[in-house]
């Protein structure tokens, strides 16, 4: 029960989803309470507080600028795009075909404006909705006052709600992000503890560790994206983002690294050293009570350091051999990341006493001048300008399907159709929303209908109420249950709009919902499609170039006097692409439209991205490290050959043909064999081990780009100093 009451406490980091739900809630409530009781005293008809409420909801959903000042501006320019839309559809109504040709146009617009910021979609989002609510209850241009004044309710409480009362807070956000990561990591290091505990392998506890593993990466983003916008100074003074950063990239990796390494130790009896087992389990028990932002806790970190050197002692005592050659290493890797969150935490603990403050303003400067650049380079027709051309079509069909075979709700159609439209750059991901909307649309219509038949007068409303908060609570989590939720909320709507819900009206919602969905998949697949595979090859090339740069700046530290590339931050980075990339080919692999190669495609980038981490993780921290000029120039020539294999499976995933790869395991053991070579001292030895240690992942790296580019069709090839070396043996 605890371990579910923790799991609760950190599902929703920064509190974001519940914020957004509560305001939106709450305004709806407010904005329906306030109209209705005034329509109730003036004789007026309820559609209007119902409208009240919609314009409170969509008075902060749709209101998504990035600064608080432009945010507000947008809510009163919505407020005034929906005062206009509302006296002119009531106008319109009369007119027909007039009146469908302003939602088209507002459709365009919505799309097209996009390109200029977020304000435009969302005065045009708001324009859409009021037009289709007036012609959905046929509001004559004599209830347009009551309905202005349901805008300015509306308006009024999303105003009060989004920036009065529960006014968004970066701080405290990050904060609670914070505390929801350490939940988090806690409860994988329980799950850890009780793992190694256990002499048996259990798959299904290793099973569950994967998953606490791969949501502590996600709460790790979570808070990584946090970080580019508020200063962490503000809240623990002393701290920098870099420091931050680092702290949570060794956290997280320490976790990754512990779910194979736990179950390779199971496999390979290491666990039953008792000795080992103990001091592993001291390790994880002291860095689970370390506070790390508690400057009041300091014993509970000393005590974290105590167990970490204690293990270091403990495996100085053991020497390799057949027992355990193969799982001493795993031991170490584990050693070493314990203690760089250590010496992480105490560097936090010191900063935090000396509340040294530290900024970097140019980090993001030169973010911006990235942005502004990729922008002057785009050529052709804008993604925008495509998908409002898209839109037009579709909801010019979807109008006229509305028509002919639904005039009573001529417009659902078309809303379906527009909606499924948004934020989908591919055609996979259209048909994924499309059936997701259609699934929730259809569970939502069953259960809202026999709900309805069940519920009168005010546990209408109360139920009501309910959806609009669960809808908007599990949007981030499931598109497919915010339909459900949305469509149960429309069938109890129009149960008290019209009086009572019938079969009828519900199939009606259903079949339209598909249609709309439908036509939307077929012009976005016909119309400037933008291919899934397209995609997912564009976001694969992103990744690579992004992986060819952070180990070109690792490597760099080997022979470079001073670097200030932040390999933690850019290795959070990489994971960030990494997730785009398995998001975009998501509609290509799994159910219907799996495909092996793409998934095994996918698996070997994830362990480079794994290695990739690792060069950081546990590796030695220093700006440069000691080198002879052999191993330096072997490394040199390792690092140019890494980089055009990492160039080579980028043209191979692009299609191209005739593109070759290095092995690099000849390099490989020559600067294994270096020492032996030169004779080198007993400190030297030392020295050269802790540089193979240094660089061991990024033979894996390498190893796993070869192979995907033979996967892919490239051909091997002998690097430049092989064939060399070759030659001259020839000669002799």
């Amino acid at each position: 029960m605890k371990y579910w009451l923790y799991r609760l406490a950190a599902s929703d980091p920064g509190r974001k989803r519940l914020r957004t739900a509560s305001k939106v809630t709450l305004s709806v409530i407010s904005s329906v309470g306030v109209m209705l009781s005034f329509v109730l005293n003036a004789g007026g008809q309820v559609t209007a507080a119902i409208f009240a409420g919609v314009i409170g909801m969509m008075g902060i959903l749709v209101v998504n600028d990035d600064t608080e000042k432009e945010k507000k501006a947008t809510t009163l320019l919505i407020g005034i795009s929906s005062a206009f839309s509302v006296t002119f559809g009531s106008l319109l109504a009369k007119w027909g075909f007039a009146a469908d040709f302003f939602l088209l146009l507002v459709v365009f617009l919505a799309l097209y404006l996009q390109r200029f910021g977020s304000r435009y979609f969302s005065i045009c989002m708001i324009a859409f909705m009021s037009f289709y609510f007036v012609t959905l209850l046929k509001v004559g241009f004599p209830q347009v006052p009551s309905l202005l004044l349901s805008i300015l309710t509306g308006i009024t409480f999303a105003y009060l709600y989004n920036f009065i009362l529960i006014r968004d807070k970066p701080d405290e956000v990050l904060k609670r992000s914070m505390d929801s990561f350490h939940i988090q990591a806690n409860l994988t290091l329980y799950l850890v503890s009780d793992i190694v505990r256990d002499i048996n392998l259990e798959k299904k506890r290793l099973a569950n560790l994967d998953r606490n593993v791969q949501k502590l990466g996600d709460y790790a983003r979570v808070v990584s994206n946090e970080l580019g916008s508020t200063d962490p100074g503000c809240i623990w003074p002393g701290l920098s983002t870099n420091q931050m950063r680092l702290y949570i990239f060794d956290t997280a990796m320490l976790m990754e690294t512990l779910s194979p390494t736990i179950r390779r130790l199971k496999e390979h009896n290491a666990l039953q050293n008792k000795a080992i087992r103990a001091a592993l389990l001291q390790v994880i028990q002291s860095i689970r009570e370390a506070e790390v932002l508690n400057t009041n806790q300091m014993h509970h970190l000393e005590n974290a350091a105590a167990s970490v050197q204690s293990l270091r002692s403990l495996l100085r005592t053991l020497k390799p051999d057949e027992t355990n050659r193969e799982w001493l290493y795993l031991i170490r890797r584990l050693e070493s990341i314990a203690n760089h969150i250590i010496d992480g935490a105490f560097e936090l603990q010191q900063s935090l006493q000396k509340e040294n403050k530290q900024n970097n303003p140019d980090a993001v400067k030169e973010d911006d001048n990235e942005e502004e650049k990729k922008n002057e380079e785009e050529t052709g027709i804008r993604p925008t300008t495509k998908k409002a051309i898209q839109a037009v079509i579709a909801g010019g069909l979807a109008i006229l399907a509305g028509h002919l075979y639904s005039p009573a709700h001529q417009y659902w159609i078309l809303l379906s159709c527009f909606v499924v439209l948004l934020g989908t750059e591919t055609v996979g991901r259209t048909l994924v929303k499309a059936l997701q909307r259609s699934v929730g649309t259809f569970l939502g219509a069953i259960a809202g209908f026999l709900i309805a038949l069940f519920l009168t007068g005010i546990q209408d409303v109360i139920v009501l109420f309910f959806c609009v908060f669960m809808a908007f609570y599990l949007l981030p989590v499931s598109y497919t249950l915010m339909m459900f939720w949305i469509t149960m909320l429309l069938a109890l709507m129009y149960d008290i709009l019209l009086g009572g819900i019938t079969e009828q009206v519900m199939a009606a919602r259903v079949s339209d919902t598909i249609a709309g969905v439908g036509l939307g998949f077929i012009v976005s697949a016909l119309i400037f499609p933008q291919k899934t595979r397209d995609k997912v090859t564009t976001s694969t090339t992103d990744y690579l170039d992004a992986l060819k740069e952070y180990v070109n700046r690792y490597i760099d530290r080997f022979n470079k006097e001073h670097t200030d590339y932040n390999l933690a931050d850019h290795a959070l980075e990489l994971d960030q692409l990494l997730q785009t990339l398995i998001t975009d080919a998501s509609p290509l692999y799994r159910g219907w439209f799996g495909r092996t190669g793409l998934q095994q495609q996918l698996t070997v980038l994830t362990a480079t991205n794994f290695y990739a981490k690792q060069l950081v993780a546990s590796s030695t921290r220093k700006s440069q490290l000691n080198t002879n000029s052999k191993f330096g120039e072997l490394l040199d020539h390792v690092q140019r050959s890494l980089s055009g294999n990492i160039e080579a499976l980028s043209s191979a995933v692009k299609g191209e043909s005739q593109v070759r790869i290095v092995d690099l395991e000849k390099e490989r053991e020559q600067l294994e064999r270096i020492p032996e070579e030169s004779k080198s001292s007993e400190q030297d030895m030392i020295n050269h081990l802790r540089l193979l240690h240094n660089i061991h992942y990024v033979w894996r790296i390498n190893e796993s780009i070869v192979y995907l580019a033979k996967q892919l069709g490239a051909e091997s090839e002998k690097s430049d100093q092989n064939a060399a070396g070759e030659r001259g043996a020839a000669q002799l």
